[in-house]
C-alpha cells in the first residue's frame, strides 16, 4: 500500500490497527434485575474488522490503494455534531464512569477509538477537497450513522460522517449528499441535519427495523429541510437488483437534483445475504456494483469527490468479501479473489430479480419525494 504524496490518487484507505483496541464484551439486557450477556461476543467485535482488513492486504488492491494516515478529530470538529455534556460522559465512561448508551458499552479504549476513526473521515475530507485523492474509503472502527448529537445508540458513538459533512461544509463545500445503505435505518444523520437545506441524508434501509424512532417513508425533513431527509424501506429479502434498482430510480436522479459537491456514503455490508442482524440479500458482487455506480455519480455531479466510511457488517464468514466488493467498485478494478460463496444457494438467491414488494416501495417514496422528480 503505497504513502499518500502531492500527486493525486485515485483511492485512499484510512485504517489504523490501533482502531482494534475498542473491543466491547457482549451486549447485555436485564433480566430479573442482573445483566444477562446477548451471546458470547459483542456482535461488532474487534476480529470482524481485522479480518476484513486482512483480506484487503492479501489482495490486488493492496497496490492500488493509498494510505490515508489517521490523527484523532479535533475537539471542534466533534463540537460541530455532538454536544459538550455527550463528549464529556463518553469520554468520562472511557476512563470508567458511569455509561447509559443504548446497545454501545464503552471500553477503556472507546473514546480514542471513536476520535481516531471520526478523525480519519476528516483525514479523508480533507484529502479529496485538496485534490489529492479522488475518493477514499475509511475502515472505520467504531461505525457510526446511529450516533445522535447527545446519545450512543448500537455500537456508534461518534457520527463520523457527519462530522465529515459538517467540516467539509466548514471547508466551502455548499452541499453535501450522504447516502446510507447499512440494513439498519441512518437515524443519526437523519436527527441532526433534520432541518437542514445544505446536506441531503438518504437512507436505504430494511423497514420495520432498527431503531424504530426514525427512518419513517413520511420523514422528509423540517420546515427549512423539506425533502433533504429521504428514507427508503425496503422489504425483507431485497435482491442485489432491488438496491440497483433503489439506487438508480431514487438515490441516483435526487443526488443529481441536490447537486452536492462532495459525496458521503455510510457502507453497511450488513445487508448481506449472511448477516445475522438484517434479512436482507446482498451478495459481494451486489456491494462492488453499488459502490461503482456511486463512484460513477460522484464522478458526474461532484468532480469524483467520494468519501466512504463502513458501518455495520457482522458475518466472519462473508463480511471481509463484501468489504472488497466495495474496494472493488470504488477502484474500477478486481482485487483477484473471488467470492467463495458464489455457488451458494443463498448467494444465488441474491442475485433474483427485484419483485413486486421492492418496486412498489420505490413507488412509494417517489410519490412521497416528487419535487425531485419534476
Amino acid at each position: 500500500m503505497r504513502s499518500i504524496d502531492t500527486a493525486r490518487h485515485v483511492l485512499g484507505y484510512a485504517y489504523s490497527p490501533r482502531l482494534l483496541a475498542h473491543d466491547p464484551p457482549p451486549t447485555t439486557v436485564d433480566i430479573a434485575g442482573r445483566p444477562f450477556p446477548l451471546g458470547t461476543a459483542n456482535v461488532s467485535h474487534a476480529v470482524l474488522t481485522a479480518q476484513a482488513h486482512e483480506l484487503v492486504t492479501r489482495s490486488a488492491l493492496c497496490g492500488v490503494l493509498v494510505a490515508v494516515p489517521l490523527t484523532p478529530a479535533p475537539e471542534d470538529a466533534l463540537l460541530a455534531v455532538h454536544t459538550p455534556a455527550y463528549l464529556e460522559r463518553l469520554c468520562a465512561a472511557s476512563a470508567g464512569g458511569s455509561w447509559d448508551g443504548e446497545y454501545a458499552p464503552v471500553t477503556p479504549a472507546t473514546w480514542d477509538a471513536a476520535r481516531l476513526t471520526a478523525g480519519g473521515v476528516l483525514a479523508a475530507v480533507d484529502g479529496v477537497l485538496d485534490g489529492r485523492l479522488e475518493r477514499a474509503l475509511v475502515h472505520a472502527r467504531p461505525p457510526g450513522h446511529h450516533a445522535e448529537p447527545d446519545r450512543a445508540i448500537a455500537s456508534t458513538y461518534l457520527n463520523n460522517l457527519a462530522i465529515g459533512a459538517e467540516h467539509a461544509r466548514a471547508r466551502g463545500a455548499a452541499r453535501v449528499a450522504i447516502v446510507d445503505w447499512d440494513v439498519h435505518v441512518g437515524n443519526g444523520a437523519e436527527r441532526i441535519f433534520w432541518d437542514r437545506a445544505d446536506v441531503l441524508a438518504i437512507s436505504l434501509h430494511q423497514r420495520d427495523w432498527y431503531p424504530a424512532h426514525a427512518g419513517d417513508l413520511r420523514a422528509t425533513g423540517g420546515p427549512r429541510g423539506e425533502g433533504c431527509t429521504v428514507n427508503v424501506p425496503l422489504p425483507p429479502a431485497t435482491t442485489d437488483a432491488g438496491y440497483l434498482l433503489a439506487f438508480d430510480e431514487l438515490v441516483a436522479p435526487i443526488v443529481r437534483a441536490f447537486a452536492p459537491d462532495l459525496v458521503l456514503v455510510a457502507a453497511g455490508q450488513d445487508p448481506s445475504a449472511f448477516d445475522p442482524t438484517g434479512r436482507m440479500l446482498v451478495s459481494a458482487a451486489g456491494f462492488r456494483a453499488l459502490a461503482h455506480r456511486v463512484a460513477l455519480l460522484a464522478g458526474e455531479v461532484a468532480g469524483g469527490r467520494l468519501v466512504v466510511s463502513t458501518e455495520g457488517g457482522y458475518s466472519p464468514v462473508y463480511n471481509p468479501f463484501c468489504l472488497l466488493g466495495v474496494l472493488e467498485g470504488l477502484a474500477g478494478t478486481d482485487g483477484g479473489v473471488p467470492d467463495p460463496w458464489a455457488g451458494d444457494a443463498t448467494v444465488r438467491a441474491a442475485q433474483e430479480p427485484a419483485d413486486d414488494r421492492v418496486r412498489d416501495a420505490v413507488a412509494a417514496v417517489r410519490r412521497v419525494h416528487q419535487r425531485w422528480f419534476s
